[in-house]
């Protein structure tokens, strides 16, 4: 492997090359999420209302006093003490999520959306009981097994051994997940800002709601979002020990990191946008070409290892699904809709759900026909819009409304589809309840915190590179980036941008973390 001495030099700062590319990918997420919420707000949409105003303000008065009253007294902490406010308050955040959950309970196996189909097929198997009006769904949607088959694994278990298959396991087993992002998100930040850092992302993810209205859902969104955080939590991990580190921690490291993205793709496809982010991030802030030149045999050996981590994660689970003998794929040819058909349904409409394109695609006997088709609409969907720029420009803002606008992703939305029962807590979280209008107006204000945090550590990693913050935050964007690309093809949905909220925490958590004077 490369030396210690070695791989510093090639790792210090980045070149200049690598500062002007920072330097466009940062202003290019300045001017592009800055555009979206310019023209939302021209639009009349972004809502500015008095309330949201003052709790923003609050908000800012807040963490302004944290920053400059409790920090400067965390390292006079001990050991013992440190550990115990860290860790005392993320069991903290831990307890809320799980009483939110308890109380905001579904039974999504009466669900009229997709949960319906993931939920009931993972009990009914848990159960041995092979449900055939399901394999034409997941013949038609396979994107959504890998969540299937997680709750098949949690409830084959707890049926054995207790007889149940009631909706709190799959609750509990969801909240794990809410919490273990959260989680990978406080220690990343405490990974490379020490105490200060750790406590900064503390206090955000227990102000960030969606953490709690989510519980309920049991769904790809949750299931995605700690594998998009933890990868970038070992990445991170990885940047920062690497010269420390032996051969083999290395290897096993990055064989992990693959598959742990691996994963994460199968429970949501545009987790893959980790692939890229992870190259392009490398090879702006180290001199990989040169480091390439120099040690190409350990550089294409730590790529094997990274790959093969992510082929084992993927192809393994594919095999499995194929020979488990669970489900029933005789249906596949005539039923399955192809990936490009929610690229076709981005570009037609609003560029959300729509169900005459649905029906559209359906309605072919055949994939191969399918594709034909579908291929065939796009052409004619981008013909149109490309000689009315207006429409494009139109449909393109409409769609980053849709996916980037909403403070609490719609879960209240998505917590609200067949409650086991109306507790005190559904009047602030669901989309009908009594007090929804106050849980909205402080995470909208929240949500627009988080977001002028993000283009303060944008700017400011312009201005100061070698600010502590401009790495983590280059890695953010980089991957923001790639999402709003991606969404502005895609089907929207304010879901779907979940899985990177995480993206979206950092950067507020750097700024609070490293004060002016860092560099």
């Amino acid at each position: 492997m490369i030396k210690n001495s070695t791989f510093q030099t090639f790792t210090t700062k980045p070149l200049s090359v690598g500062l002007r590319l920072q330097t466009i990918l940062l202003s290019l997420f300045v001017c592009g999420f800055g555009s979206v919420f310019v023209v939302t707000a021209l639009r009349g949409h972004l809502d500015i209302n008095p309330m949201r105003i003052i709790l923003l303000l609050a908000l800012c008065v807040f963490f302004f006093l944290l920053q400059r009253r409790v920090f400067p007294h965390l390292d006079k902490l001990s050991r013992h003490s440190w550990n115990l406010l860290f860790y005392g308050g993320l069991t903290l955040l831990f307890v809320l999520q799980v009483c939110s959950g308890f109380l905001l309970l579904q039974d999504l196996t009466t669900s009229p959306f997709d949960t319906e189909a993931v939920l009931r097929t993972s009990t009914q198997l848990a159960q041995g009981i092979i449900p055939a009006e399901y394999n034409d769904y997941f013949s038609c949607m396979d994107s959504n097994v890998f969540c299937m088959f997680v709750f098949y694994w949690l409830y084959r278990p707890v049926y054995l051994i207790t007889g149940s298959t009631a909706p709190h396991w799959a609750m509990l087993l969801n909240t794990v997940f809410l919490f273990v992002a959260a989680f990978a998100v406080c220690h990343t930040a405490k990974t490379l800002w020490g105490r200060r850092g750790g406590l900064s992302a503390l206090v955000v993810c227990l102000f960030f709601l969606p953490y709690y209205i989510f519980t309920s859902f049991v769904y790809t969104d949750t299931l995605a979002a700690p594998f998009v955080a933890c990868s970038i939590w070992v990445f991170t991990l990885l940047c920062k020990h690497w010269s420390a580190m032996k051969t083999a921690p290395r290897v096993l490291s990055v064989f992990g990191l693959g598959a742990l993205v691996g994963f994460g793709f199968l429970a949501k496809g545009n987790v893959m946008l980790l692939y890229p982010a992870f190259g392009l991030y490398l090879l702006v802030r180290y001199n990989v070409v040169q480091l390439f030149r120099a040690h190409w045999k350990t550089v294409l050996c730590t790529l094997a290892a990274f790959l093969l981590g992510s082929g084992i994660a993927v192809n393994g689970f594919n095999a499995y699904k194929q020979t488990c003998g669970l489900l029933n794929y005789e249906l596949y040819e005539s039923v399955h809709i192809p990936v490009s058909h929610w690229i076709m349904m981005g570009l037609e409409h609003n560029g959300a759900f729509h169900q005459e394109s649905f029906q559209y695609t359906a309605q072919y006997p055949t994939i191969a026909e399918k594709k034909e088709a579908i291929a065939a609409r796009i052409q004619s969907n981008l013909t149109h819009l490309l000689q009315s720029p207006k429409s494009l420009v139109w449909l393109m803002y409409t769609k980053a409304e849709t996916n980037w606008m909403h403070g609490l992703f719609t879960a209240p939305v998505m917590a609200n589809f067949s409650p086991v029962q109306r507790t005190w807590l559904s009047e602030w979280f669901v989309s009908d309840g009594a007090h929804l209008d106050v849980t909205e107006n402080f995470g909208q204000a929240f949500y627009w915190l988080i977001w002028g945090a993000a283009f303060w550590a944008a700017v400011r990693s312009i201005r100061q590179p070698t600010w502590r913050g401009a790495s983590l935050t280059l890695l953010c964007v980089i991957c923001l980036l790639g999402n709003l690309a991606f969404l502005s093809l895609w089907e929207s949905n304010s879901r779907y941008a979940f899985c990177y909220s995480c993206c979206m925490l950092l950067p507020l958590c750097g700024i609070l973390a490293c004060p002016k004077s860092d560099a």
